[in-house]
């Protein structure tokens, strides 16, 4: 990485900072806009790889933010692009807000970006909790119609979360088992679906009892 910065003058009320040699291209979607809440922020994977998840860092002050998003199974595809929500802290008084990408986290393992607030261990934790999850849920449904099962999976978009870069003084971190989180996804898209089957719940519940087990 390391690739030369550029300052993009967006038609919004951010500033996207690219890298010459980002992975994801970052623009914001001045045709929605208003039409969802935040900043609908654009991003296109211009690698030649499935990304599985990203890390965008927003700097403003004085705290800034940063939204780690976890893509569904399927990941953004080579050439593909999403459309998403910008958390934008309201800061009164703020200067002009900059957004970079931060973090990129390839399917087939591999990473690229600064990884400057250190978010690229949440992501891998996220991704190994719902793996062993989904890995369980494949054994459990050995030999039974999962049709069903398998299209929730597929239409499933992504995860999303946002922290602030900086905390106020005298505030500790807030702990998140994003291995945890990883692995509940798996039983919250069963417990979602949209047309809920007896298979789905007995998943989900066994998946459930099954990580607390592991707890104990």
């Amino acid at each position: 990485m390391g690739g030369y910065l550029v300052i993009v003058r967006e038609k919004s009320d951010i500033d996207i900072r690219e890298q010459a040699d980002s992975p994801i291209h970052l623009t914001v979607d001045e045709t929605i806009k208003g039409r969802m809440p935040g900043t609908p922020l654009k991003v296109r994977n211009d690698s030649s790889s499935i990304v599985a998840a990203y890390v965008l860092r927003v700097d403003v002050e004085p705290y800034g933010l940063n939204q780690m998003v976890i893509l569904g199974s399927k990941g953004l595809a080579v050439g593909d692009a999403r459309v998403q929500a910008l958390p934008m802290p309201n800061y009164r008084g703020a200067a002009k807000t900059v957004v970079a990408d931060d973090y990129v986290q390839f399917a087939d393992g591999t990473s690229w970006g600064e990884d400057s607030i250190g978010k690229g261990k949440d992501v891998a934790a996220y991704l190994k909790g719902r793996s062993a999850a989904l890995a369980r849920m494949q054994e459990m449904l050995a030999g039974q119609d999962a049709a069903d099962i398998n299209r929730a999976f597929d239409v499933f978009s992504s995860s999303s979360f946002s922290e602030p870069n900086l905390l106020p003084a005298g505030r500790p971190p807030r702990y998140v088992d994003y291995y945890v989180r990883g692995y509940e996804e798996v039983i919250n898209i069963l417990r979602r679906m949209p047309r809920s089957t007896d298979l789905g719940r007995d998943l989900a519940n066994r998946l459930e009892a099954a990580m607390k087990k592991t707890e104990q």
